[in-house]
């Protein structure tokens, strides 16, 4: 990766990946570059047939992101080419949300607008206790469009997260924690350590399991109960005949560590 890059990847150990937004001069606002260069990442970390256990994405500097970049949307006046850049910001929160590995956002600072979203699109949220979110797109004219009025639905409920997303309101570190948005809350500076903390914690466990139940969890949100536990099932039953099942049951019966091999 080269110095100029606005996202780089990074191989924090042998089961872990680190994505980091690279814009620290505008608190890592996404622009059309950025966009499409996680956008790479995601596509080269999908493809990889990588054994990696956990992605941990994170921002540069003081910031985890402040959405996108409204300075280079301001010379956008054509409703198509507005559009036509917003569909590469689609695919931007989609390849990162359709990751197969388990998704840590490392929150630092700012998140809002579509730097929200971005967390949001991961599968965890750990934040500093000085970071904010939001979504202050209400205060722009136009409303959220990376999946947040969604997803921030399907965390809090509908009437919170109408809340926060019709009045454009931030909320700090310690009212996100309380809502269930931040699983973990830390000191200042910290939210990459404990990141990484928990992405080794996740890499402890069989990585074939932890990817079966990320894709269980969201494949079965919102069906009704025996269609979801239909899904579980489905999923289940991949790993019987797995390398790493046998694995596991001969640790525990030997005693020992168990040694996963993702097959």
């Amino acid at each position: 990766m080269t110095q100029k890059s606005f996202v780089r990847l990074n191989e924090i150990s042998k089961t872990i990946w680190h994505i980091l937004l690279n814009r620290p001069a505008y608190h890592n606002a996404f622009n059309t570059e950025l966009a499409h260069e996680l956008i790479d990442q995601c596509h080269r970390i999908q493809t990889s047939n990588d054994k990696r256990a956990a992605v941990i994405v994170s921002g540069q500097g003081r910031s985890f992101c402040s959405g996108a970049d409204l300075k280079e949307r301001q010379s956008i006046t054509n409703s198509k080419k507005w559009m036509e850049q917003h569909h590469i910001y689609e695919r931007m929160f989609n390849s990162l949300a359709e990751l197969k590995q388990p998704t840590i956002a490392c929150v630092e600072g700012f998140a809002l607008a579509g730097g929200f979203e971005l967390a949001l699109n991961c599968d965890m949220i750990i934040a500093s206790r000085s970071a904010s979110f939001g979504l202050p797109e209400v205060t722009r004219g136009i409303m959220p469009g990376g999946g947040g009025t969604q997803l921030l639905a399907r965390l809090i409920g509908p009437a919170r997260a109408k809340h926060i997303a019709i009045t454009g309101r931030r909320i700090n570190a310690q009212e996100a924690f309380d809502m269930g948005i931040v699983q973990v809350l830390t000191d200042d500076g910290e939210a990459l350590n404990k990141g990484i903390e928990l992405a080794k914690t996740i890499a402890d466990n069989a990585p074939l399991a932890t990817r079966a139940i990320k894709q269980a969890i969201d494949e079965g949100w919102g069906k009704d109960n025996n269609e979801a536990k239909t899904i579980e099932l489905k999923y289940y039953e991949t790993l019987i005949d797995t390398e790493d099942r046998h694995e596991g049951i001969r640790a525990f019966n030997e005693k020992r560590k168990a040694q996963w091999k993702g097959n």
